[in-house]
């Protein structure tokens, strides 16, 4: 919802009716945005497994004695072509459909909740809940939302796999066997959402979790289905067993970035190794572009942080350097 109507026609309202509107205003205008962001999140867990690339819904489940437990601990970026996203969506309404056979949700998250403050939000998430000192000029602490823990399982299916790399032309890849009738269970413990905003339209946002978790049955072949996964994304074939070999798939986060509408860097956090990506953004059809930013990932103490919005990389990088 856009609030620039309301100072349109403003009449001087009552002071106690303006701290009510200016509340409601903030709980809807941030709620589609930081389900977005959960989302984003929580889907980017799952790369490593093929999910990420059809963006999984949040989810949860423990993991068992009999599973392989996979946590975030860095990031990687890796470049794909956008048109290969817009052909992927042409196959099918529902892209998980193209690969998954079954997918049951264990927890349903919820949408996010406003809380009056992080202080608030720390009992909830289970953790103290960080924010930075450092904010650039102009910009103040807005709102804070809260969103549970979810949890979901996913079983692969090998005939559905085939036939999409078919589909794809990608007559070079081998599905690994033994993918049906077993599950991979994906956990997004409860996430928190700092938002800062500024009189000149800047803004920014602060997620904050415990490392998502991915579970797949002991001895199943990751390597194998993220080489199938990064072909499906549409990257080489050399290039796919560069990155599969190069990559510790229990602990590193690989996240696609798109070659038209982005750039990306290695930087570091309080010493730890983060992945800072730009967006150009898109015209729309007055010609201003939208949906354009920068958006900063870091892990650290068992934690997943991302800082988003439209300030300039150093004042990203700062802000998140204040983090505490």
């Amino acid at each position: 919802m856009d609030d620039r109507m309301f100072h349109e026609y403003r009449r001087d309202p009552d002071p106690r009716f303006a701290r009510s509107l200016r509340e409601r205003l903030r709980r809807q205008e941030g709620t589609p945005r930081v389900r977005g962001v959960t989302r984003a999140l929580a889907a980017a867990c799952g790369v490593a497994i093929v999910a990420v690339l059809f963006t999984i819904p949040s989810v949860r489940v423990a993991a068992q004695s009999f599973l392989d437990v996979f946590r975030v601990r860095r990031f990687a970026a890796v470049q794909f072509d956008e048109d290969r996203m817009e052909t992927l969506r042409a196959l099918g309404d529902d892209p998980e459909r193209l690969v998954f056979d079954r997918t049951e949700k264990v927890l349903d998250p919820g949408p996010p909740r406003y809380v009056p403050s992080r202080e608030a939000a720390s009992p909830e998430v289970g953790f103290a809940v960080a924010a930075p000192s450092y904010l650039p000029e102009g910009l103040a602490p807005d709102s804070v939302f809260v969103q549970g823990e979810g949890a979901m399982r996913l079983s692969v299916s090998e005939a559905k796999l085939r036939s999409l790399l078919q589909r794809l032309d990608l007559n070079d890849v081998s599905v690994p066997t033994g993918l049906d009738g077993r599950w991979i269970e994906v956990r997004k413990p409860p996430v928190v959402v700092q938002k800062f905003r500024s009189a000149r339209s800047q803004r920014a946002m602060l997620v904050e979790a415990k490392s998502p978790e991915v579970s797949v049955p002991a001895g199943l072949d990751v390597e194998g289905l993220a080489q199938v996964g990064l072909r499906v994304l549409g990257l080489d074939a050399g290039e796919a067993r560069r990155i599969v070999r190069s990559i510790d798939w229990r602990t590193t986060l690989l996240v696609p970035v798109p070659t038209n509408a982005s750039t990306f860097r290695q930087v570091t956090v309080h010493g730890q190794p983060g992945l800072m990506i730009t967006t150009t953004g898109d015209r729309g059809g007055d010609g201003k572009r939208r949906h354009e930013g920068t958006l900063l990932l870091w892990t650290e103490g068992g934690r997943v942080f991302c800082i988003q919005g439209n300030l300039s990389g150093p004042d990203l990088i700062q802000m998140a350097e204040s983090v505490s």
